[in-house]
């Protein structure tokens, strides 16, 4: 999406020599990447590559539409306005776009608005389409068991499956189920000297699990490069990590994924490969993140002693802000209601009709959700368990 600015260009002399009002708002845009894209919003320190990407794609989709398909159609960037907002959120609704992906790109705008000396420009989304559109509230807990056996597949049948087809992908699934990793983290992950001891931990990650004595550290391929430290309890974990291990020496490469292929070839052989096998939701109605919803949720159990809530928990267990906060970390959330995307959460009535009459005002809402946190089973899942679970209807957690 680089609209190249000339390698020695500087971006502030760029912005300083072009007029406020211009009519040309991709030189502008280009500078303002250039400036601001590589940092974070809120926080002094950089972003991934991903998030760059993804706020110039959007940011310029924005414009062009803004320009294309509204009446203003000479909009200098840096007199971006809340009636040039209105106009496309407006569009956006037209277009069909998901509540989940509306609140994404006002986000991105939020940010925007900062880099132009206006960090309170951007609104909530009750502000621009009225506090009872359906798009203001953004739903961020689970509403139904998203792991793979609460849907009826086998697991161990199915990775085995996988492992005809490409015994990479195999593991980088096994990775997922039995710690808890991401499908890019699976993908990158280096098993050499990756099990650590405990005094070598991340102190976080320690007193997060006192009953471990080793850990495997996680950095490759981590959402902001935050690496994190997941503990080793159970000797599925330890045989999973030798198998890796061995596989990863036998190509003499250092990473799971396919040696001399680039990080995107990788992950469209990943996708590839789990279409081939029918892992999507349109065939089996499960997807590679449910094996981390399935970490999630039995190692909720296994600390809390009772089920997580989409699996039947009807009561919260007594110490569950710590049970919350131990396995968010796990996960590598620094946020214990981030839980509530995988293990969903048990509200009292009392509090559900406060939630609901906080929601009722903009400034309530453009917060995006209300998170209550509650949930999770044995963080060493049965992968012969294929008791069918009929699927209830509901959002998608991230």
């Amino acid at each position: 999406m680089s609209l190249a600015l000339p390698r020695h260009a500087d971006a502030a002399k760029v912005l300083a020599a072009l007029p406020m009002g211009t009519r040309n708002y991709k030189p502008v845009l280009e500078a303002l990447f250039t400036l601001h894209n590589h940092l974070h919003s809120a926080k002094p320190k950089g972003v991934a590559d991903k998030t760059q990407v993804e706020r110039e794609r959007m940011l310029s989709h924005f414009f062009e539409e803004l320009q294309q398909h509204t009446p203003y159609r000479q909009v200098d960037p840096r007199q971006l306005g809340n009636r040039h907002v209105q106009a496309v959120v407006q569009r956006w609704v037209q277009r069909g776009l998901s509540t989940a992906t509306i609140h994404c790109y006002l986000s991105m705008l939020r940010t925007f608005g900062g880099w132009i000396g206006k960090p309170g420009l951007v609104r909530g989304v009750a502000y621009y389409l009225g506090t009872n559109a359906p798009q203001v509230r953004r739903c961020q807990v689970a509403t139904y068991d998203h792991s793979w056996t609460a849907q009826g597949v086998t697991i161990a049948a199915k990775i085995e499956e996988v492992r005809l087809i490409a015994p990479e992908v195999a593991l980088q699934l096994e990775l997922c189920l039995r710690l808890g990793l991401r499908g890019k983290e699976a993908r990158h992950f280096k098993p050499h000297g990756a099990v650590i001891e405990r005094a070598q931990a991340n102190p976080r990650d320690a007193q997060a699990c006192p009953q471990a004595a080793q850990f495997v550290r996680v950095i490759n391929g981590t959402k902001g490069g935050r690496a994190r430290d997941v503990p080793l309890l159970h000797p599925e974990q330890f045989e999973v990590l030798r198998r890796v291990s061995q596989f990863v020496a036998e190509r003499s490469c250092e990473y799971l994924g396919r040696p001399g292929y680039s990080a995107v070839q990788n992950r469209q052989n990943y996708y590839y490969v789990l279409r081939q096998a029918g892992i999507t939701r349109a065939q089996l109605g499960v997807v590679a993140h449910g094996l981390r919803h399935e970490y999630a949720n039995n190692a909720f159990e296994q600390e809390s002693g009772q089920a997580s809530p989409v699996r039947g928990g009807l009561a919260p267990p007594l110490d569950n802000a710590q049970v919350r906060s131990r396995v968010s970390v796990h996960l590598g959330h620094c946020r214990p209601w981030a839980l509530s995307y995988y293990c969903g959460s048990v509200r009292s009535p009392r509090k559900t009709a406060t939630v609901q009459s906080a929601e009722a005002t903009p400034a309530a809402v453009s917060a995006t959700t209300v998170q209550n946190p509650d949930t999770t089973p044995s963080m060493a899942p049965s992968l012969t368990n294929d008791a069918k679970v009929p699927v209830p209807s509901g959002p998608v957690p991230p």
